[in-house]
């Protein structure tokens, strides 16, 4: 496989109001201007080195040296970025690496018009199907092997008078996209650990949509796909199997989530804040349960009470009724 020559850019685009931006409002917040900068440096850096930055020891002390600020401080903004969803948090954690979605759609944008670019199939946080329709995406894994690639739709209008040199480069074009597209996508089995999730999401959805007459509109769902990106959650976003069921139960039984995860994308996109709020509903429902069998426990303690106390009020009378003279 040839990789481009150059993966970072040359330039990238700044939104006049990204200091406004809800991911950095409490990094620029705590850390002032000094903080800002660092922000910009930082992704000056991603997008040189392509959609990622390597976030190791090396590059901390690297970046420390070049803007003269401590390498704590550094990492504390980094950290803070990644809390509020700037970075994306679980692959600073796991691979050592800074991006996010939107770094990586807007290099895809920005790198647009380049025959093809390569992207590591452990970081990749968007639909590359989807954004193939601007370039051509080889996905490979972390030692450079080809797990996959999206091909850019051939767009060409043929004239009626072309010279016999065109048609030659025609066919030779023609033959290299019939050999790319020859390669198979990655697959999965059937008894696989992200098939099988998908398959469950499928059901439980499914089960949702023809509760209300519209099954039809979720049947047909191409499950190797879903089984990709549930591969994705599983090892990219490193989640927990069995929590991951849990939060499929929830979500698709929850009356406002059931209509909104329908895809294991979204799934994977409201992954946190699925897995915060069904935490929450069981422990606000475990706390009333709790009220609840307090409550008549406190009943059932108050009546023994009444009966013990009025026991020794017969006691008390039977007493002087037997101590007064005859």
């Amino acid at each position: 496989m040839v990789r481009p020559q150059k993966e970072g850019l040359d330039y990238f685009p700044i939104d006049i109001d990204i200091h406004e931006d809800d991911k950095l409002t409490v990094p620029i917040g705590k850390y002032g201007m000094q903080g800002f900068g660092i922000i910009i440096r930082i992704m000056a850096q991603i997008y040189k080195n392509s959609y990622f930055y390597p976030w190791t020891e090396k590059e901390q002390y690297a970046l420390s040296s070049k803007v003269n600020v401590d390498i704590n401080l550094i990492n504390e903004i980094v950290n803070e970025c990644a809390k509020w969803g700037f970075f994306h948090e679980n692959l600073l954690s796991n691979h050592k690496i800074l991006t996010s979605r939107g770094f990586q759609k807007r290099y895809i944008e920005a790198a647009n018009r380049r025959k093809s670019i390569t992207m590591i199939d452990q970081y990749v946080l968007i639909d590359l199907a989807k954004k193939s329709e601007e370039i051509t995406i080889f996905e490979v894994d972390v030692n450079g092997n080809e797990v996959n690639v999206y091909i850019k739709p051939i767009k060409c209008n043929v004239m009626n008078t072309v010279s016999t040199q065109s048609k030659v480069k025609e066919s030779k074009v023609k033959n290299k996209d019939l050999k790319t597209l020859s390669r198979q996508p990655k697959t999965y089995a059937e008894d696989s650990a992200p098939y099988m999730m998908a398959i469950y999401l499928h059901g439980r959805i499914m089960k949702f949509a023809e509760s209300i007459s519209k099954g039809h509109l979720v049947r047909d769902a191409k499950m190797q796909k879903w089984a990709d990106s549930c591969r994705k959650m599983l090892e990219i976003d490193k989640r927990d199997r069995a929590e991951a069921r849990a939060v499929i139960d929830w979500a698709t039984s929850d009356p406002f989530w059931q209509q909104n995860i329908l895809s294991p994308d979204k799934l994977r996109e409201k992954y946190e804040e699925l897995t915060i709020k069904m935490s929450a509903t069981k422990k606000s429902a475990s706390t009333s349960s709790n009220d609840r069998h307090y409550e008549k426990n406190r009943e059932a303690a108050k009546k023994i009470m009444e009966a013990e106390a009025r026991e020794r009020i017969r006691d008390q009378a039977n007493l002087l009724e037997n101590q007064q003279p005859v």
